[in-house]
């Protein structure tokens, strides 16, 4: 990971250190500098990864080590909380022109970083690592910075040639409702609601949207303005059967995780038919029910941000993802390299 200046990380969350520390120390818990709730909070894929690799000198099970010498590295991570970026500085300081927001300034000090390195030059940067989680987040840098393994929401606002799931990693937002409890979650006959919809206003209320979840049988998570959305993460952590409406949706970790197991799939044309979703909900079985909802308490693990991380949680499960690209990355690398004697 590199070091870089805590304006592109910790310093966007107003950590200052002492005017000569790059990074807070996270051996103390209480030190760690907080995320942003409310909807910051979903896209924080980047805080998450960064706070592991920063506690690597720390005992505990991982995936991931961060080493001192990048010839020691299988991937470089670049530590730019881009999501936040987005959210906080997109927008120019006051009126006119020639005005640039922060964003796009950090955006481009990244580029111009990374493009001066040894690290970026010897394999073109396919070996490096960054979150883009907001959808517009790296606007202006991620055609420059194609070449890298971006870690994402979905693709539903890249170019095939910028991102795909070749070399690519779908990451889980963070959920904004509170997980469930496995032994304290509703069953069957204790969720009066058939099926359930966190609409735009409720997304922004926990607490409501937690209630309405834990009371319906059925969550649906449906195609928005992107793909993905985070209602299918509060759905699992609410242990309400997810029902996904969604036909170019990736899901995270799919190569591991059988989704049809604990969600279920209706295509946008099946869903469009005059009481089609109804019938088709009110149609499964109790028996079914259960089955995927201990199903889905099993899986909720697999979404769950924490520091420290553990066992395959979202942390672990997101960098064992990358650890499956490894023969992809060095494919690329070896391709990158053929004429370099030449």
């Amino acid at each position: 990971m590199y070091d870089l200046s805590p304006e592109f990380h910790f310093g966007l969350l107003g950590w200052k250190g002492n005017g000569k520390e790059t990074w807070p120390n996270v051996d103390m818990q209480g030190k760690v500098p907080s995320y942003p709730g409310g909807l910051n909070l979903q896209h924080s894929i980047e805080y998450w990864l960064t706070l592991d690799l920063l506690s690597s000198n720390i005992t505990r099970p991982c995936t991931a080590i961060r080493v001192q010498n990048s010839s020691e590295a299988d991937v470089i991570f670049v530590p730019f909380f881009s999501s936040l970026s987005y959210n906080r500085h997109s927008r120019p300081p006051g009126k006119g022109k020639g005005k640039v927001s922060l964003n796009r300034i950090l955006q481009d000090r990244v580029v111009e970083f990374l493009r001066s390195r040894h690290e970026w030059k010897l394999n073109g940067g396919v070996d490096h690592v960054i979150v883009a989680h907001h959808p517009n987040s790296m606007l202006v840098a991620r055609k420059k910075l194609s070449y890298a393994m971006f870690v994402l929401a979905d693709f539903g606002r890249y170019r095939t040639k910028i991102a795909n799931i070749e070399k690519d990693v779908i990451a889980p937002y963070k959920h904004i409702v509170k997980t469930l409890d496995a032994n304290n979650s509703p069953s069957f006959g204790q969720r009066d609601i058939l099926v359930y919809f966190q609409g735009a206003i409720y997304r922004k209320n926990g607490s409501e949207a937690g209630r309405g979840m834990t009371s319906s049988k059925f969550c649906l998570n449906i195609a928005g303005d992107t793909p993905s959305s985070n209602r299918l993460f509060d759905a699992i952590s609410s242990h309400c059967i997810p029902v996904i409406i969604s036909d170019d949706i990736e899901l995270p970790f799919e190569d591991v995780l059988d989704y049809s197991k604990f969600c279920i799939f209706i295509p946008s044309s099946y869903a469009v038919r005059k009481g089609y979703l109804l019938n088709f909900l009110r149609g499964i079985k109790e028996d079914q029910w259960i089955k995927m909802w201990k199903r889905l308490r099993e899986f909720t693990k697999h979404f769950e941000y924490q520091y420290p991380s553990q066992p395959n949680d979202a942390v672990d499960m997101i960098w064992q993802a990358i650890a499956r690209k490894l023969s992809y990355i060095q494919l690329k690398a070896h391709r990158h390299n053929r004429y370099r004697t030449s």
